[in-house]
């Protein structure tokens, strides 16, 4: 099957193809060193298979494609030059940071250029407004290990280590929702570049501004597809000095699940993170972390503040709601850090659905639908069954305060029919009860 059959692309989409008069004037705008083309040999330019192979997929299960040309960018002048170059040439242009993303939207279906801004790597601190201006290549741990040495905090907490560009064009959001928000709530201001290769500010970064069009709201989460997003300016916060945390076990979801409606609800300041794992998620990552929890519905809780005695305060309540739901185990750490080990394997359950089976040839479908927090237990539970009907693994790991739930799906190329029957019931469910189809 060819990339034309494999995703349906319109014979509309004619672009022209990357020469190399191309080529040439790639390298001039940028570095020979950071251009590499499909049509070389290793021989001639060493690094270029491994470099097309890289650019040719994300970590999705979704096909391959090899693009034309790589380019490196380092600087927000190149990436300008390098974008009115494609637009000249009728070269399709696919973004890329890190390659963490599971959905697919880095991958070149048009072959063309992938601009990679992963060496954009400018920070810059501005304490006094609390914002941080970022190269859309900074990776959130790096841009959080900058923080931390004046005591701030980059909020958004995907499971993986993504660019910052990225978490921006995906609308990521991950662990820390509850408390901090998502991507889209902790951007300022952004510099993008347009397809025609003009360089525009999506608008001023102050606190309020009711000037113009919300640009921020239309490129965030757009996935590249409007334009190439080359500089950042976020919010920063004050990192707290305490973290406490818990380990909640729950005989089924439901009652997890409504633990976390009504927690939600309790107005608890200091609740940072609440996870779940379901049976099948917790026996994934014991395979894969060799943790040894009890295969039971696992709720992961964690609560940080300045104040000490408020962070054990609110675990004390969310203690008294998940008893009220039938919890069967609430293990307190009055350490935070006792339980990153435990936050390793939550953050691991993509990789861990990878092994769980123990056969090879294995792919992982990643769902992510998002619904209302009010129907989050009978979504959850629902689904569960459907899985369990199906006689597929339900490996489930979801950020469950935010109504956001990933169904991990191990299966083989044969059952690939059988998994897809499922991927449709998990939408279509979460559609009808109000929600999403991708939350994050």
């Amino acid at each position: 099957m060819g990339i034309q059959d494999h995703y349906n692309l319109s014979k509309e989409w004619e672009y022209a193809t990357v020469t190399a008069d191309v080529v040439a004037a790639l390298r001039g705008a940028t570095a020979p060193d950071r251009v590499f083309w499909r049509a070389e040999s290793d021989a001639s330019r060493p690094g270029t298979t491994d470099e097309i192979t890289e650019h040719s997929r994300d970590k999705s299960f979704h096909h391959g494609v090899d693009p034309d040309v790589v380019v490196y960018c380092t600087s927000v002048d190149e990436a300008v030059a390098v974008v009115r170059i494609a637009g000249q040439w009728k070269i399709p242009v696919t973004s890329r940071g890190a390659g963490t993303g599971v959905e697919g939207a880095a991958i070149p279906i048009h072959r063309g250029m992938v601009l990679d801004t992963s060496r954009m790597k400018k920070i810059e601190l501005n304490k006094a407004d609390m914002v941080a201006v970022v190269g859309p290549g900074v990776r959130k741990m790096e841009l959080n290990k900058f923080l931390a040495n004046h005591g701030l905090l980059f909020g958004p907490d995907p499971s993986s280590n993504p660019c910052i560009g990225g978490m921006a064009s995906t609308s990521g959001s991950g662990l820390s929702t509850l408390k901090y928000g998502t991507t889209r709530e902790n951007i300022v201001s952004m510099k993008v570049v347009t397809p025609q290769g003009h360089l525009i500010t999506t608008r001023q970064a102050v606190r309020k501004s009711s000037t113009g069009y919300e640009l921020n709201q239309l490129y965030i989460g757009a996935e590249g597809t409007l334009g190439v997003i080359v500089e950042l300016t976020v919010r920063v916060v004050k990192l707290h000095k305490h973290r406490v945390g818990a380990l909640v076990k729950f005989p089924d979801v439901r009652n997890a699940t409504d633990t976390v409606v009504e927690m939600v609800g309790s107005n608890l300041s200091s609740l940072l993170r609440c996870e779940l794992l379901n049976a099948e998620g917790v026996l994934a990552t014991n395979k894969l972390y060799q943790t040894q929890l009890e295969a039971v519905p696992t709720l992961f809780l964690e609560f940080t503040d300045d104040d000490k005695q408020a962070a054990i305060n609110d675990s004390r309540v969310a203690e008294s709601i998940c008893a009220k739901h039938g919890s069967t185990v609430y293990m307190f750490a009055e350490d935070g850090a006792d339980l990153d080990k435990m936050w390793e394997a939550r953050r691991g359950c993509y990789i861990a659905s990878m092994k769980y089976r123990g056969i090879s040839g294995v792919d992982v479908f990643l769902s992510d639908v998002c619904v209302p927090v009010s129907k989050l237990a009978d979504c959850v539970t629902e689904t569960e069954q459907d899985f369990k009907k199906a006689g597929f693994p339900c490996v489930m790991c979801a950020h469950i305060a935010d109504g956001n739930f990933h169904c991990l799906i191990p299966y083989t190329k044969e059952e690939q029919p059988k998994m897809l029957e499922l991927e449709t019931n998990i939408i279509n469910r979460a559609i009808s009860m109000g929600g999403t189809l991708s939350g994050e």
